[in-house]
């Protein structure tokens, strides 16, 4: 995975691995470090060491019992290169919790007054820049606050896992296979959602009408193309298949809009249900 480093680029990314005692604070407190520290991974999400993490302000000033709680960043905003402009990022933290929760320092007259568990909200400009959920300043403001409200960690780091550990690349420049469909793909794509009942694996919502089938995709979780092995594939409707990394393009065909028309209300209602 490639990665530009916040203080430097860097093309040729090998993330040191994480200590347990690392892992455990990443996971509760969190860990202040440097910024020079912090990459921004190639999908445009952060990492530290051999982690994907969420990074946020921990030491909030206070005004007269008062405290405006900031924003946690989930991709590299364009807030954070706002704060990388103003050399502000010595006040981030990092952390992988997944409940919510950060732990916040008030900070009065200079001096530390208290320290909290506050639930902080995902930054509006990482959801932007990410397209997570479909998120975008172009949506009414309704639909943007719905995103901001429905969004979690967990399914954050479900779409972005943590973990980055590397893993050597099984072909070279000359043996890699071009990533495109196999010859047999589309018969047993066919195969397989009919074993899937025509039901996307994400939202839930049947697609087994005959002019409904069009709508319903497989995935290859991996984004080999080729890799056609069972534990590869999923199932999902043009909506959810157009959120997974990397799929913003499935959103520009005209059958875009008309899958939105018809059905992003019921996707929509139906992924609220299952969280």
């Amino acid at each position: 995975m490639g990665a530009e480093q916040i203080g430097d680029f860097s093309t040729d990314y090998r993330p040191d691995t994480l200590t347990l005692d690392e892992l455990e604070r990443l996971s509760q407190h969190g860990i202040e470090v440097s910024f020079d520290e912090i990459t921004r991974l190639d999908d445009g999400t952060l990492g530290y060491k051999d982690s994907r993490v969420l990074v946020y302000i921990r030491d909030v000033s206070t005004y007269g019992g008062q405290v405006e709680l900031p924003k946690f960043h989930a991709a590299y905003c364009s807030t954070l290169e706002k704060m990388k402009e103003s050399n502000r990022f010595e006040r981030y933290v990092v952390a992988t919790r997944e409940d919510g929760s950060f732990q916040i320092n008030k900070i009065e007259n200079g001096r530390k007054r208290g320290s909290s568990w506050e639930s902080l909200t995902i930054c509006q400009n990482c959801l932007n820049a990410l397209s997570f959920d479909s998120f975008s300043y172009r949506l009414q403001s309704k639909r943007r606050r719905e995103i901001v409200r429905d969004f979690t960690i967990a399914r954050f780091f479900e779409q972005f896992p943590k973990t980055l550990h590397l893993r050597r690349p099984r072909h070279d420049y000359i043996s890699a296979p071009v990533n495109e469909y196999s010859p047999g793909f589309s018969e047993a794509a066919k195969g397989y959602k009919a074993q899937r009942d025509w039901k996307c694996d994400k939202c839930g919502l049947d697609f087994s009408g005959p002019t409904e089938r069009r709508f319903l995709h497989v995935h290859h979780k991996n984004g080999l193309k080729y890799d056609d092995t069972p534990d590869n594939w999923r199932a999902l409707c043009l909506g959810c298949h157009a959120e997974e990394p990397q799929h913003t393009h499935m959103t520009r065909p005209d059958n875009f809009k008309e899958f939105q028309k018809k059905y992003e209300h019921l996707r929509s209602a139906a992924l609220r249900n299952r969280r």
